[in-house]
């Protein structure tokens, strides 16, 4: 059986994918030589940074990841000794204004004191899907005209598209890590930064006679 004539080309494109969110992980610590009390210190703690956040921030979604109780201990003597119980309470704030997060960090700094610990600062995007289709729509295009541009030199036309693959795609997150650039004396100045999502498509056509419209021979 006679193979259709064809051509295959690769069209690549990238779309920005800029981070408009952003999300915080944070942690109160507590430590006392009783657990209910250590419980209750962290409680405490927890409830007046989660405040804190929700009032410099009111559009953040609040929820909290983990909670933990544990026996400090040391060994001596060939034995532990109970030095105390350590209590943490993790929360993580979501959705915050890239704007506002320097002030959620400094009422979370300030509500928690020393009590507090910053895990994490990660960048989003609050419509993930944008920047990969706006990328799948130039790449297919690149195909497009290079495919033209090669089927014209072979004295033939391009007919319908037979086959397109996906053969590139970097992720659009996660997206390059918010940094902190510098230390002011009352916030922590916040970067979003941004990076470009690239992808590659590989899209095979039908080739047609150029002598013939709308038949294959």
């Amino acid at each position: 059986m006679k193979t259709a004539p064809s051509i295959t080309v690769t069209g690549t494109a990238s779309a920005p994918a800029v981070p408009d969110i952003m999300a915080i992980s944070l942690s109160v610590t507590s430590h006392h030589a009783q657990a209910a009390e250590a419980f209750a210190l962290a409680a405490a703690s927890a409830g007046a940074v989660i405040a804190a956040v929700a009032s410099a921030d009111p559009a953040a979604e609040l929820s909290t990841t983990g909670i933990t109780l544990t026996a400090r201990t040391s060994w001596r003597n060939e034995e532990a000794v109970l030095l105390g119980y350590d209590a943490e309470t993790t929360i993580e704030a979501t959705n915050l204004a890239v704007d506002a997060v320097a002030t959620v960090l400094s009422a979370a700094v300030g509500a928690g004191g020393d009590a507090l610990r910053i895990h994490s600062l990660r960048a989003e995007v609050s419509d993930p899907a944008s920047a990969p289709e706006t990328a799948r729509e130039l790449a297919f295009a690149d195909a497009r005209a290079k495919a033209e541009q090669l089927s014209r030199l072979a004295g033939a036309r391009l007919g319908a598209a037979l086959r397109v693959r996906e053969s590139a795609h970097e992720p659009a997150l996660p997206l390059q890590r918010a940094k902190a650039v510098a230390m002011a004396a009352s916030s922590m100045p916040v970067v979003a930064g941004r990076r470009d999502l690239s992808v590659a498509l590989e899209v095979t056509w039908e080739l047609r006679s150029a002598g013939r419209p709308g038949t294959g021979t």
